[in-house]
């Protein structure tokens, strides 16, 4: 099993980082793939409180994760490719800084998902669209740090 998640991990590597474009948070969502397929970690008590990259306190208890290109307020259908559990998340943060993951799922995702013991697996992302209130309220967080 354990070889298995390694050849995985670097198939996925090679698929990800020989056709992926870095895109900036406010990005044209026109150009988002709509489903894509990467290595997912979590993250969770470590981080619990502190400020994501839109602004925003991390809560590991909610349904959010780090991408690395998706704009914020991204709403996403992550699916376990192992077990095939479903979750729904909204990007809040960037991340991860591994490179061969390209989602970090918060603890709350993470275990709908069953994959806190792992600690990492292969999942299957589905772009569903834009939340805009919550695109409006990271712009008016930073409109007030300034």
């Amino acid at each position: 099993m354990r070889q298995f998640i390694s050849i995985s991990i670097v198939v996925v590597f090679s698929i990800v980082f020989c056709s992926a474009e870095l895109c900036p948070a406010g990005a044209d969502v026109s150009t988002v793939e709509k489903i894509s397929y990467t290595v997912a970690s979590w993250y969770g008590p470590d981080f619990h409180g502190r400020q994501t990259a839109s602004g925003q306190t991390f809560d590991m208890n909610g349904f959010t994760c780090a991408h690395k290109r998706l704009p914020f307020g991204s709403w996403l259908k992550i699916t376990n490719l192992l077990n095939n559990r479903t979750t729904f998340c909204v990007v809040n943060d960037r991340g991860p800084f591994k490179a061969v993951r390209g989602l970090d799922l918060s603890y709350a995702a993470a275990k709908v998902l069953d994959m806190i013991t792992l600690g990492q697996c292969m999942v299957k992302i589905e772009f569903l669209g834009m939340d805009y209130e919550y695109v409006k309220a990271v712009k008016d967080i930073f409109a007030t740090d300034h």
